[in-house]
């Protein structure tokens, strides 16, 4: 790490993965926190950049390796690197998208000296002259925790090579507000989702290729694609335990007294003494065959874009939620 006096940076390492580096795939990469020292983090400069590139913008690809020729929707800044260290990251308001995301530090620049960000806008020229240059605050993304929002930059990624289970059990991300399931069957996380939410769609990831087997997964929670198969509170149970939400697999019949009543914003549980799902940031993880052809084909638990498609059954079922989730 490089310090630049009246402005440390310490980065931290988080436990989510959330830009393409080292053969990692879209979404994945060690993603890192800053703190700040004391100093005057609302005197900084902004500017922005971004396509169409070439001369002072660059090639689109940045100094952490991360491609931006296509013009994808990421929160990133150009920061000094003796102030900022690449790979943190830092909130920056006001900013360009109005959001309370946090923007990866992930590109260096020339121009780019001191307490100076150059923020990355895929909107165009029009959109980054509009900008123009402003004085901002710039502080350090949040560390995780309970109830706090992870800082990631989200990445849209699509097409046949989309990969959203990381190599660590972690998640990629999106910038759109609900999951979005990937051509393999896996999901992305909304980026600004909270630390369960994310904790909860990388543990689909890992077991959605699973074939059904009833009573599976309520021996254990070590599950992994050796395993001979999970059924619907099994693999109910597993999606919460990963993020802390239960110690002990439950039973559908169980899960219609677990956590509050009513649905929840991110997460909601439906049971019966029969069948259970849950839903995640917009998209379910069923074993029940609603809602689509299962990806991949088979039975066994999988992400349906139609989170509600299994009430097509004509049961009834109670609804549940985690608190404050």
């Amino acid at each position: 790490m490089l310090v630049a006096a009246g402005a440390a940076w310490v980065p931290l390492t988080l436990a989510v993965l959330v830009a393409s580096f080292g053969g990692q795939p879209a979404g994945c990469g060690v993603a890192q926190a800053a703190t700040v020292a004391g100093g005057a983090s609302g005197s900084w400069v902004a500017t922005a950049y971004g396509p169409p590139w070439g001369g002072i913008n660059g090639d689109g690809i940045t100094a952490t390796g991360v491609n931006l020729t296509a013009g994808p929707a990421v929160f990133e800044v150009a920061v000094d690197p003796h102030v900022v260290a690449l790979g943190s990251y830092v909130r920056v308001q006001p900013n360009p998208f109005d959001t309370r995301s946090a923007f990866y530090a992930g590109d260096t620049g020339g121009a780019i000296i001191g307490e100076h960000v150059d923020i990355y806008d895929w909107q165009g020229r029009a959109a980054q002259l509009a900008w123009g240059e402003r004085t901002v605050s710039v502080t350090p993304a949040p560390s995780p925790g309970a109830g706090n929002l992870l800082g990631a930059v989200p990445i849209e990624s699509s097409g046949a090579d989309a990969v959203s289970a990381c190599s660590d059990g972690s998640v990629g991300l999106t910038a759109a507000q609900t999951a979005q399931i990937q051509p393999d069957g896996s999901a992305l996380a909304p980026a600004d989702a909270p630390a369960a939410v994310l904790a909860v769609i990388a543990a689909g990831n890992q077991i959605h290729t699973l074939p059904y087997l009833w009573g599976g997964g309520h021996e254990t929670f070590d599950l992994g694609a050796d395993q001979a198969g999970v059924d619907c509170s099994g693999a109910t149970s597993y999606l919460l335990h990963a993020a802390g939400l239960l110690d002990t697999p439950l039973t559908s019949t169980d899960l219609q007294s677990w956590g509050q009543p009513g649905p929840g914003r991110w997460i909601t549980v439906y049971a019966n003494s029969a069948h259970t799902w849950i839903v995640v940031a917009g998209i379910a993880m069923d074993t029940a065959e609603y809602g689509g052809a299962p990806v991949p084909a088979g039975s066994g638990p999988r992400w349906r874009g139609q989170a509600l498609a299994n009430l097509a059954d004509g049961q009834s079922y109670v609804i549940r939620h985690p608190a404050g989730l």
